[in-house]
């Protein structure tokens, strides 16, 4: 798997993981409100995205899973994630897993594309 870390404090990338974001929740009918400003942080997208996977984990499991699905996380990576990070909330720890799948979609998308330098 692609290191992600080195992404993880970039505005540029973590702009179009906001966008592939808002794409993935669109394509499942949610609406999601991320600041489209240039000088997109990591900690503000976890911000924006906690609560909305909070409410979504508790009121409407088939979309939850049908997100999962879409985001492309397996089951059994939520379980490795939630048993490595016992002193986390299971939402935490979701944001935060949906968040670097995102950001990893954006950098192999970076990395694939004619004439894209990383």
């Amino acid at each position: 798997m692609t290191d992600i870390t080195p992404y993880l404090n970039r505005a540029d990338m973590l702009q179009e993981t906001a966008e592939q974001i808002i794409k993935d929740f669109g394509m499942l009918g949610m609406e999601i409100k991320i600041s489209q400003a240039s000088n997109t942080t990591y900690p503000e997208l976890f911000s924006v995205l906690l609560p909305l996977i909070e409410k979504l984990q508790k009121k409407n499991t088939q979309s939850f899973y049908s997100l999962m699905y879409r985001i492309d996380i397996s089951e059994g990576q939520i379980k490795k994630a939630v048993e490595d990070s016992k002193n986390r909330s299971f939402s935490e720890v979701l944001t935060d897993l949906i968040l670097k799948r995102e950001l990893l979609k954006v950098v192999i998308r970076k990395h694939y594309s004619e004439g894209n330098e990383l």
